[in-house]
């Protein structure tokens, strides 16, 4: 089976799987693009270098993968965009505080440009909005999403970009993303009968995660080990994701995307475009079409 396989078939099954380099690779961060493209960052946990890598959700085709930067690993993917990847670089490589920023191009995986001085605040308008520290006080920018150019230079009006920033409405309306519930919520009950065949809520540990999409609910749960004594006393959990089919009133689909945790997984998967996209054993990320 390759790195990104595809599977066809009339039941309700994985479109794509995309898999890390090895043993010691894992998936650290994803974005999505509001085109589909999934990005995200490799990372090496023993060498501790990184990379990042694209693929289409939809097509399940992987779109380039291996990407280095100059530093290897102290660094952030900050934001997916129709046309870029913005990577948030640190003034030190052990400190967090931010200086630096990286344009990739989304469908190619190269270099934009790169701004060494800046900080990123947010894009907006095919305009990257940017802070950077000069003698005790901030200036702010207005750079060019494609280019990189200097479109403006702001001096300290913090409150003008504050006020801009304020005002814009992030809206993903390609994404469904779950809503956690607790026992104390009013649908807890409905939810939990639903599982009831498949849950001992005595067990459940956290929240329960759904979102619904279409004619499907998905369920994403962790519920303590009980069968194996070490794993008991340990409180070790076993991550569950089911999707309900409502038309059938059956689970069509089931994984364990972590088969042993300390702790619960929280916002551990999200639909796009109709495809279910979560990560299993933080070593593989899996795409199920739900249309």
């Amino acid at each position: 089976m390759g790195i990104l396989s595809i599977f066809k078939g009339e039941r309700l099954k994985p479109l794509w799987r995309f898999q890390t380099a090895g043993p010691t690779v894992i998936i650290w961060k994803l974005l999505i693009s509001p085109d589909g493209i999934l990005a995200g960052e490799e990372r090496d946990t023993e060498e501790k270098t990184a990379s990042l890598f694209a693929l289409d959700v939809v097509r399940g085709t992987m779109l380039w993968r291996g990407v280095k930067l100059d530093e290897v690993w102290w660094f952030n993917s900050e934001r997916a965009t129709a046309s870029n990847i913005f990577i948030q670089k640190f003034r030190k490589p052990d400190m967090p505080e931010p200086q630096g920023i990286i344009a990739l191009d989304i469908h190619s995986g190269s270099l934009r440009w790169e701004q060494p001085d800046v900080s990123m605040l947010f894009e907006h308008d095919s305009k990257v909005y940017a802070q950077r520290e000069a003698m005790g006080r901030k200036e702010f920018f207005a750079i060019d999403s494609i280019s990189g150019e200097v479109l403006e230079a702001y001096g300290s009006g913090r409150e003008n970009i504050l006020a801009l920033q304020n005002m814009i409405v992030d809206q993903d309306l390609h994404s469904v993303y779950s809503m956690p519930i607790t026992p104390d919520d009013e649908i807890f009950s409905a939810i939990s009968s639903v599982l009831t065949d498949v849950l001992d809520v005595n067990e459940l540990r956290g929240t329960i995660d759904f979102a619904e999409f279409e004619k499907y609910i998905i369920f994403s749960y962790h519920e303590r080990i009980v069968n194996n004594a070490e794993a008991m006393l340990g409180n070790v959990l076993r991550h569950h994701l089911k999707i309900l089919d409502t038309d059938k009133g059956e689970i069509v689909y089931s994984d364990e995307p972590n088969a042993e945790t300390p702790y619960p997984v929280p916002e551990n998967f999200f639909i796009h475009r109709g495809v279910l996209i979560y990560v299993k054993e933080k070593r593989e990320v899996i795409g199920v079409p739900l249309r």
